[in-house]
């Protein structure tokens, strides 16, 4: 498995930023090493709500984290980080429509860079009603927040309360610290176009929105922005957008689940590199935030992070991989002991905010449509909203 990590940059603590010095001493000792002065100041100062600043770099971020990591015992030198990229815990080859409609889709023309999108068009039928969350007066401690870390929710009228209130809300202040990169042609979506261009994960934080919708209803989502239409999320954005979340809670501000769909292997047997995400996501268990992770869909039981955290005693991670039935995983679900929990993933049936009917193409319109997908990112987001329905109380039932 390959690790792609951002190329121009290594990720230094955020102290670094205003004391050049360091930079310079850096540099001297990596020169000393045979690896020149690859180091340049950040632009700017860091955000006071971040622990990491990335540092433009010329040469190879691996080596050059690796040689800090070696200088370590000089107190005077920071550890360094490549900003390493996880992956979207979704699969292409299982989610399968009605016969009939492979036509319906190939005619839609929906490609990302990569091919076809990973996911299908289901007819709307498969669809469950929207659920109806109970009045204010039977939710005396109000509703549950579930925060989904993922590509974004978009607008989709399925999502809408009936009182046309949107079931999630973008999460006010919250900024990634690295750009996320968009897909090629993505602007340029709309009927016009014979053959959009769409990133294979386009609409996977939507998607997943509706499935903990359909199992919290009682519940509503805190969206934030951290991966790319290509599935992408960088080690960066993960943790600040954890250590945020903790800020968050921190200031009295509810979040009671925290939905992370995404995960990647640990680089051989280094602690370091993974430190920055485990890090945050100990502040949220110290403040009682429990975190649902995908475990993933190698069909492996090499642990995936942060979802092999689950087996960390100082932290409130729960890992989810996908079932097949009540006593078999999925094919392509990843195992072992760090799995903890296990729900249905294949075939999901939720909200896309793309139509994709041969004469309409164009999203964003609000109505949006209907697809299958199929991965332990779906497994993760049904488990989330059943925990964050778990913090309702049931309804009161009147004698007869």
């Amino acid at each position: 498995m390959s690790h792609p990590y951002r190329p121009d940059v290594v990720l230094a603590p955020a102290w670094v930023a205003g004391r050049p010095e360091t930079i310079e001493r850096l540099n001297g000792l990596l020169a000393e090493a045979g690896l020149g002065r690859p180091l340049s100041a950040p632009p700017g100062s860091a955000p006071a709500t971040t622990e990491l600043v990335e540092l433009p770099v010329h040469g190879d971020p691996v080596a050059i984290a690796r040689a800090t990591r070696r200088l370590a015992d000089r107190s005077d030198v920071p550890v360094c980080l490549p900003d390493y990229e996880s992956t979207a815990a979704t699969v292409e080859d299982d989610a399968r429509p009605e016969e009939h409609l492979y036509p319906y889709y190939q005619a839609s023309g929906c490609k990302s860079g990569h091919g076809t999108v990973a996911w299908l068009p289901a007819p709307d039928y498969m669809m469950p009603p929207k659920p109806l969350r109970r009045p204010a007066s039977q939710l005396p401690a109000g509703r549950p927040v579930v925060a989904l870390l993922d590509t974004g929710v978009r607008k989709h009228d399925w999502l809408d309360e009936a009182d046309g209130e949107p079931y999630w809300a973008d999460a006010e202040g919250w900024t990634p610290l690295r750009a996320i990169p968009k897909v090629a042609g993505q602007e340029s979506h709309g009927a016009a176009s014979e053959n959009p261009d769409f990133g294979s994960h386009w609409g996977h934080g939507t998607f997943l929105a509706g499935l903990v919708r359909l199992a919290a209803p009682d519940a509503r989502i805190l969206s934030l922005r951290v991966m790319s239409d290509a599935g992408r999320v960088s080690d960066l954005n993960a943790a600040h957008a954890l250590n945020w979340l903790a800020d968050r809670v921190h200031a009295d501000e509810r979040v009671d689940v925290v939905l992370t769909a995404f995960g990647r292997r640990r680089i051989g047997d280094d602690d370091e590199e993974m430190e920055p995400v485990r890090k945050a996501l100990k502040r949220l268990a110290d403040r009682g935030v429990p975190v649902v992770a995908s475990a993933g869909n190698d069909g492996s039981d090499i642990p995936i992070y942060p979802a092999a955290f689950a087996v960390d005693p100082e932290l409130t991670v729960v890992s989810v991989g996908a079932g097949a039935s009540p006593t078999a995983r999925a094919r392509y679900s990843n195992h072992g002991g760090w799995v903890r929990q296990w729900d249905q993933g294949t075939n999901a049936v939720s909200t896309m905010p793309l139509t994709t009917t041969p004469e309409n193409t164009t999203p964003d319109t609000g109505k949006g449509a209907f697809a299958y997908w199929s991965g332990t990112s779906f497994a993760a987001a049904r488990y989330a909203g059943r925990l964050a329905q778990g913090l309702v109380p049931p309804p009161v039932r009147l004698p007869e």
